[in-house]
């Protein structure tokens, strides 16, 4: 009985299928409910804030501003201290709410609590503040001027400017046969997920029971301990049912503080659901524009690249905000042998919604650089597509990239070469041309990539086999709809060699799961599965020595298959795995218990993605098919794993053609789910996904690299090349608009 490698069904999809799960907003108790007063104004003092015709409301209990919530917190909301080193920021913790200055519009700047969501709305509308307002900056080029200032205590707007230089840049220079100008821009977005952010926190008797839409239950219990003071023995927090998170649940908003200390205040449960307007407030992402010349010979051969990343982290560092300016410069090289490299990477501060991160997070927009670079450079020397990657590509694995990031395993140009077939590269290019003879605007496109995955240092795992041998799992890992869970069973039933039904995986509540780093960056089958699979392994040694300890002999002579185990020596004594279970706990022990903390490192999976696009004669561009060819590693499940490719595919159809998080001159987000277009299956293209057979596997034990942003990381790059090949212009940034395409069509009649 094997199950790794075969895509099997998802184990725990039936309550998501009959609307049975349980997400926050489901929890049914007897709670207060909370609502926020939010700034009008992008930039002003507040000079006064009256509260007293809100509380006349009936059903309100209180009203709270940051005089009541602040005193409460012995510290904010700061970079993730994990994989952001806090020194490099200048950055002030956020506080539940601001003391005397706003600094975006929609800014939480009060608390209202009542008996029902109804009369809390109600009464928002009567909370008065006076504010004093002063001239925004809502764009990174003048915010970096300094002329407005968004935090006054720091005096500049810039809170991150580090050089990431390497190799021989002038002389890189020097030997080029042409210098070429690129710029890639990625526009802000929202990650939507189907859940809007929720939090239901009681604190009774000096203990405080959270239930969180999250990603990170164990990181957010150490912040909430931190930040109010309160041993984390004395925190539980509870992950129910999650739709959805795309990074943007690794975040802890004002509003989570707010309604934490509401319940210390109070001393009674209280709950928050965002509603869409707000949870399209409290997670936007992306926005970068990067700007720069690279030296190339006439060949092909990229000598070095130069140039300046701009980044915005809206009004305040957000706990993930600090990971683009860090990740993004330094796989801009991505899976390239460029030596010689001078970025700048600057991240400044706006009076704009606060940046947190979103599916691949700072993969996406390196990839849409460095692609950029090559599919220009590929223009401008009358290359192909192809023989420009071919030219460049990494040639010997494991590599060192010039800032340090050690590409584990694969055959970047074996990948290629054999994607390109695999997918029908230059048939497709065939066929459009010969499509846009007849005057249909069509285009192929292709791009590579080079993803990190499998964020460490470590993850948790726990086993119990019970006396009857069913199995439970307790990972660290926090599925939130990717559906990892069933792998990790796949790869426990595997190494028990037992039926898959007998195995439960449970995660998500901190009073259950010893330790956890949660989900994100495609980590939870390789690092949780491993971890999973290493714990499987010493409960398997704990039944053997019962065993050998029932027969009388050493270990060794003890042999495992199949359910059964036998004395290698006497083939006729053999005993049961549902035996050895019961015997376990005969002698009143706890049993087949066992834990660990599995470390390792990053993992590097690859691939080549290709989009054919289509153009209709407003500018509307359509995305017909996406085909995908990936190393990565070990497949623990084709479904699952394919699966992903289509998310993350269609989230970068959206990325590259549809979606963006608008804002006007004073900052306001001016655009809703009317004019928001995330794509649906109207716009889902047709779907090709290929996973190399003779994969390069990590040093995991899975063998796994990781897939779950892949899509996502090197599809926007994909299909912006693929409209570049309908229309015949080049295009920088994404998304490109139909204003912007049919400005273009227009332009070359």
């Amino acid at each position: 009985m094997s199950y790794v490698g075969k895509p099997v069904k998802r184990l725990y999809d039936d309550k998501f299928v009959t609307g049975k799960s349980t997400y926050v907003d489901d929890i049914r108790m007897p709670a207060l409910y909370a609502g926020f007063v939010r700034s009008t104004y992008p930039h002003a003092y507040i000079k006064r804030i009256d509260i007293s015709d809100a509380l006349k409301v009936n059903g309100i209990v209180a009203v709270f501003t940051s005089k009541e919530i602040n005193p409460l917190l012995k510290g904010g909301i700061r970079p993730w201290p994990t994989y952001i080193d806090l020194k490099s920021f200048r950055y002030i913790e956020r506080k539940a709410f601001p003391e005397n200055k706003v600094k975006y519009l929609g800014e939480p700047i009060a608390i209202v609590i009542g008996q029902d969501k109804y009369s809390v709305r109600d009464a928002i509308d009567k909370v008065v503040v006076d504010y004093e307002p002063l001239k925004p900056v809502t764009s990174m080029e003048e915010a970096e001027k300094d002329q407005i200032i968004v935090h006054d205590e720091l005096k500049t707007n810039i809170s991150y400017k580090i050089p990431f230089k390497a190799g021989e840049i002038d002389k890189a220079f020097n030997e080029a046969d042409k210098i070429v100008k690129v710029e890639a821009i990625n526009e802000r977005l929202i990650p939507n997920p189907m859940e809007p952010r929720g939090i239901i926190a009681r604190y009774e008797g000096g203990t405080l029971s959270i239930w969180y839409s999250t990603q990170v239950p164990h990181y957010m219990r150490l912040e909430f301990s931190r930040i109010f003071g309160i041993p984390e023995s004395k925190i539980k927090v509870s992950m129910p049912d999650v739709g959805g998170a795309f990074g943007s649940k690794v975040h802890l908003t004002p509003e989570d503080l707010a309604v934490v200390a509401s319940s210390i205040i109070l001393g009674r449960p209280v709950r928050w659901t965002a509603t869409r307007s707000e949870e399209m407030l409290a997670s936007e992402a992306r926005h970068n524009v990067f700007t720069g010349e690279v030296a190339v010979k006439k060949d092909g051969t990229v000598l070095g690249i130069k140039g300046k990343l701009l980044l915005d982290l809206g009004a305040y560092m957000t706990v993930t905000a600090g990971l683009q300016p860090l990740i993004i410069p330094m796989m801009i090289p991505g899976p390239y042998k460029i030596r010689n490299l001078d970025l700048e990477s600057v991240a400044v501060y706006t009076n704009t919604p606060p940046i947190t991160m979103y599916r691949g997070a700072s993969r996406p927009e390196a990839t849409y650089i460095i692609e950029r670079i090559m599919s220009t450079v590929a223009d401008e020397l009358g290359l192909d597509d192809v023989t420009i990657r071919e030219r460049n590509l990494v040639t010997e694995l494991p590599y060192t990239n010039p800032f340090g990031l050690r590409y584990d395993s694969g055959d970047y140009i074996g990948l290629l070469k054999e994607g390109v077939k695999k997918l029908g590269y230059y048939e497709l290019k065939k066929w459009a041309e010969e499509e846009r003879k007849k005057g249909h605007r069509v285009g192929v496109g292709l791009a590579f990539y080079l993803e990190i995955c499998s964020f460490g240092p470590w993850e948790y795992a726990e086993i119990r086999v019970d006396e009857r041998g069913d199995v439970l799992v307790i990972t660290g890992t926090t599925p939130h709809g990717q559906g990892t869970e069933t792998a990790i069973a796949q790869l426990v039933a595997d190494t028990f060699q037992i039926d898959i039904n007998r195995v439960r995986v449970i995660w998500g509540d901190t009073d259950t799961v010893a330790a956890s780093m949660g989900t994100y960056g495609s980590r939870s089958i390789t690092i949780g599965g491993s971890a999973a699979m290493k714990v499987a392994e010493k409960i398997l040694d704990k039944m053997k020595r019962i065993a050998a300890s029932t027969w009388n002999v050493d270990v060794q002579e003890v042999q495992y298959e199949k359910g059964e185990f036998r004395l290698k020596s006497d083939p006729s004594k053999r005993m049961s795995w549902d035996d050895v279970a019961n015997l376990a706990y005969r002698s009143h022990d706890p049993g087949l218990v066992e834990k660990l903390m599995y470390e390792n490192d990053v993992t590097f999976p690859y691939g080549v993605h290709i989009a054919v696009v289509e153009v209709d004669d407003t500018g509307i561009a359509r995305v017909l098919e996406y085909r995908a060819y990936d190393d990565i590693g070990k497949v623990i499940n084709p479904a699952l794993a394919e699966g992903q490719i289509h998310g993350g595919g269609l989230q970068a159809v959206g990325q590259a053609l549809y979606e963006q998080a608008l804002l006007n001159d004073n900052g306001q987000l001016i655009v809703t789910y009317a004019d928001y277009y995330i794509p649906t299956v109207v716009e889902a293209p047709k779907f090709t996904s290929i996973f190399a057979e003779n994969y390069h596997p990590s040093n995991y034990p899975t063998g796994s690299k990781g897939v779950g942003e892949a899509a996502l990381i090197v599809g926007p790059a994909a299909i912006i090349r693929a409209l570049e090949d309908a229309v015949g212009a080049r295009f920088t940034k994404t998304p490109t608009t139909p204003e912007e395409i049919l400005r273009t069509i227009m332009s070359k009649r």
